[in-house]
């Protein structure tokens, strides 16, 4: 598994998911981008929202999750409970 979080400077959001990151220890690559996440050439959300800045994209050998806001129900599922369920880790970002 690994985890990229897109973010813009400033963005509450991304400091919530970064928090979230680092209080679980799962090492992540952040992207920093001045160009709003709608314009940019990453990964599309189909739900997406006006008001998103961050986007937290999960590659697992089976497929990708995004995760476009701060969840923390969402993000335990998504990754804490995926990591105990198959016995899985996270790489370090290179």
């Amino acid at each position: 598994m690994k985890l990229e979080l897109y973010s813009r400077p400033n963005c509450k959001e991304a400091e919530k998911i970064k928090y979230f990151l680092n209080k679980n220890n799962l090492p992540f690559k952040e992207i920093i981008t001045e160009t709003p996440i709608k314009d940019s050439k990453i990964p599309k959300n189909p739900f997406f929202q006006e008001k998103e800045c961050s986007l937290l994209k999960i590659i697992r050998s089976h497929g990708i999750s995004i995760v476009s806001y701060y969840d923390e129900f969402r993000l335990n599922q998504e990754i804490i409970e995926h990591i105990k369920k198959y016995n899985a880790y996270v790489e370090t970002p290179k």
